[in-house]
């Protein structure tokens, strides 16, 4: 069990490998962080906060499994902030958290992805076609799901991440999904809660 230092950003939000995050920085320590990542190295950690206030300098929970995120693009604002264009890498569990100076720290071990199962080549599928259930609903209400793209990755796991990153679903359930070593259990839970989120859609569209 390899342990490295890493830097850490927690956040209200799951990121999952190979998910897109954008992330618009202009506390000092996170500008602190910035700089750490354009000089030295690219890659700093992601983690749901469970409870509090992080985002906004409070103290807070956080989760023990996250995602590794390298930052691909980033640029300095006018007004000073700066805007990075994340990509996640590899699941992560946190081991301890260290001192935040300058910037919040952990030690962390980083995870194997979940071997791909044969119950993958049906959820996975399935779930997509959920998925473009969810914006057809979408649509008929007005939304603008003009940019949302299905193009999915060919590793059946890396696809099941996509849709669980795309989707409207609850912090909590993607957390679940993302802690998860099992892929067939995590794209079962995925499907259950497109199911439930589609349930919900058309009984709010009936009832307009």
């Amino acid at each position: 069990m390899a342990i490295e230092t890493l830097p850490m950003f927690p956040l209200g939000l799951v990121a999952f490998p190979g998910s897109v995050v954008p992330l618009r920085l202009f506390e000092a320590r996170y500008l602190a962080l910035h700089e750490y990542l354009v000089m030295e190295n690219d890659e700093f950690g992601i983690v749901l906060i469970e409870r509090g206030s992080a985002e906004a300098g409070g103290s807070d929970d956080r989760f023990d499994i996250g995602c590794v995120m390298s930052a691909a693009r980033s640029a300095v604002l006018d007004d000073g902030t700066v805007m990075v264009i994340a990509v996640g890498t590899e699941r992560i569990k946190v081991h301890e958290w260290l001192e935040p100076d300058p910037y919040p720290l952990a030690r962390v071990e980083r995870l194997p992805s979940p071997e791909p199962t044969s119950q993958l080549d049906l959820l996975v599928p399935e779930s997509k076609r959920m998925m473009g259930t969810i914006l057809d609903i979408a649509k008929d209400m007005g939304a603008d799901v003009t940019d949302v793209d299905l193009t999915l990755p060919e590793d059946p796991v890396m696809a099941m991440y996509g849709l669980a990153h795309m989707a409207p679903l609850q912090e909590m359930d993607q957390q679940r999904i993302l802690e998860s070593d099992d892929a067939g259990e995590a794209a079962e839970l995925l499907r259950s809660e497109l199911a439930s989120v589609i349930e919900v859609m058309e009984f709010e569209r009936n009832n307009r």
